[in-house]
């Protein structure tokens, strides 16, 4: 059996290959294949997110363009609506 005795410590904090877990838009926990790709490639958004903000405004996205504050939260709110009403 060979032992290595050299520990070697990398810093990953602030690493290109960032992983998301949540999206940073609706604040919804990533759970399919797709929201773990669309996050990679849109700045940590998730799958629905991309379907309702990025993916007609690609250009604008890329060049800085984020919903407003009020549309957001419409968003967010009607997301989370359907949900419950899904539970119930």
């Amino acid at each position: 059996m060979y032992i290595n005795p050299k520990i070697i410590f990398k810093d990953l904090s602030e690493s290109e290959n960032k992983d998301y877990f949540f999206c940073e838009l609706c604040g919804f926990p990533h759970i399919s294949f797709q929201d773990f790709t669309h996050a990679k490639k849109w700045d940590g958004s998730c799958y629905q997110c991309y379907l309702n903000f990025i993916e007609a405004r690609r250009k604008e996205w890329k060049e800085g363009w984020r919903p407003d504050k009020e549309t957001l939260e419409e968003y967010i709110y009607k997301r989370y609506s359907g949900i419950i009403q899904q539970e119930k």
